[in-house]
């Protein structure tokens, strides 16, 4: 699932959490899959969200509304992680933006 864009990997603080989060995107039709999270960024087991960066604002209205808010969030370029700034105070939503260089 990885766009020209990039992939957004959300991690949330517990299972139970997830599951929410999945559950609401699920209901809304949204566009995102369930992953393992990448060892890459937590070497523990645990389920994470995924979307392409295109679907940003779409992807994550909804889990702004809902209260859900990810522990951490990743982008994906490739086999690359970074960081990545969800702006989530921002009623707007704002732009997103990675803490590390990908291209």
């Amino acid at each position: 699932m990885t766009g020209a864009s990039g992939e957004i990997i959300l991690v949330f603080p517990s299972n139970t959490r997830i599951l929410e989060a999945e559950d609401l995107l699920e209901e809304m039709g949204l566009p995102f899959i369930l992953v393992p999270v990448p060892k890459e960024v937590n070497p523990n087991c645990g389920l994470a969200i995924s979307f392409l960066e295109d679907d940003r604002d779409l992807v994550l209205a909804p889990l702004r509304e809902a209260g859900l808010r990810p522990q951490a969030a990743y982008l994906r370029k490739g086999d690359l992680f970074a960081g990545y700034d969800l702006n989530w105070n921002e009623a707007s939503g704002g732009t997103g933006s990675s803490d590390a260089a990908l291209d």
